[in-house]
């Protein structure tokens, strides 16, 4: 018998990981008895929030992400100077002992150093993403399904300077310790996208839409003192966010993608893998997060499915196609439940 692709968390180890999220917000957006106001801005049309104080004579601008529900909630819970004061590493602890997934101490340090990154934009996306999606909609997934040593960071190259004015200033490279550049093999001209951190066996990959004409040469994004390798169809992954805590250390504040998007993002990708060893060994793993998030949604969240489906059928035949070609590949019932929500393959 094939073993569940996940399990469901008790109810007090998902309250742990709501608490611990509230706490993180709440301290990122900044100590209610301060000085600091929130503010917004509008970038290509969306509203952005922020936590604003003065800081030795400066304005000095935190990112707390794209105007949501959660966001909105948060701004309000944070004007009514709502506190919690449970620690954050008991929570950690609390939702260790429930089952939830923890990210290694090596991880949890270099996601850490990254918090500046995710202040101004950037969006966890990969394995760690799909971590943190399971402990939010209140489920272990399989280890082997979230095992890796890579670190993805997405950030939209179009809004990135928009994001960081007035905020404060990212280094990568300096924040993780003036980590190690990968360079290409074949082009060894270009400027990394990627780094390999002193001391701890994670490797941080920057990534950014490409958006329009075939490239493959990295854009560079200023406001994160780093270049980042664009890829198509990162766009739809990352256009819409959440809050997210990685349970880990203290804890640490994150963006992620919408746990929909994120599914039929993994379906499309897991269709461009390349015949190589590398896509042979992808594929199917892209295909089985994509399968599981989607099971889970189906029975907790079906109208996050719907709203990602409907976006991506918005784009054009060609992300339909792409979704679709992996989509055929899913287990038959979970394809018939998706054709029910209007989720055609």
């Amino acid at each position: 018998m094939t073993e569940p692709a996940y399990r469901g968390l008790p109810l007090l180890t998902q309250t742990a990981y709501a608490r611990l999220l509230d706490l993180l917000l709440t301290t990122e957006a900044g100590d209610p008895a301060s000085d600091a106001t929130m503010v917004s801005k509008t970038i290509r049309g969306r509203r952005y929030w922020y936590a604003q104080r003065q800081e030795q004579g400066k304005k000095v601008q935190r990112y707390i992400g794209p105007e949501t529900v959660e966001v909105t909630a948060l701004i309000e819970r944070w004007r009514r100077s709502r506190s919690d004061a449970a620690s954050r590493a008991e929570l950690i602890a609390m939702a260790r002992a429930g089952g939830a997934y923890l990210v290694s101490a090596a991880e949890a340090d270099v996601l850490t150093r990254l918090a500046p990154v995710f202040r101004i934009g950037g969006v966890l996306v990969g394995s760690h993403a799909f971590a943190v999606l399971g402990n939010m909609l209140g489920v272990r997934w399989l280890d082997a399904m979230v095992r890796t040593e890579d670190v993805d960071i997405a950030h939209d190259h179009r809004i990135a300077v928009a994001l960081a004015r007035d905020g404060e200033p990212v280094d990568i490279r300096r924040d993780l310790g003036d980590a190690l550049p990968k360079f290409s093999v074949l082009n060894p001209t270009e400027p990394a996208t990627s780094f390999r951190v002193r001391g701890a066996e994670v490797e941080v990959e920057i990534l950014t839409p490409l958006v329009g004409k075939e490239r493959k040469r990295p854009i560079q994004i200023g406001a994160l003192g780093a270049a980042a390798t664009p890829l198509r169809f990162l766009d739809y992954l990352i256009e819409e966010t959440q809050p997210g805590a990685v349970l880990g250390g203290s804890g640490v504040l994150v963006n992620v993608p919408r746990p929909g998007r994120f599914a039929f993002h993994k379906l499309i990708v897991a269709s461009r893998r390349s015949r190589g060893i590398l896509g042979v060994t992808k594929a199917p793993k892209d295909r089985a997060q994509a399968s599981a998030l989607l099971r889970v949604l189906l029975a907790e969240l079906p109208g996050e499915i719907t709203i990602a489906w409907k976006e991506l059928s918005s784009r054009g035949r060609a992300w339909v196609s792409a979704a679709t070609s992996s989509l055929a590949r899913l287990d038959e019932d979970l394809v018939t439940q998706l054709r029910h929500l209007g989720v055609k393959a």
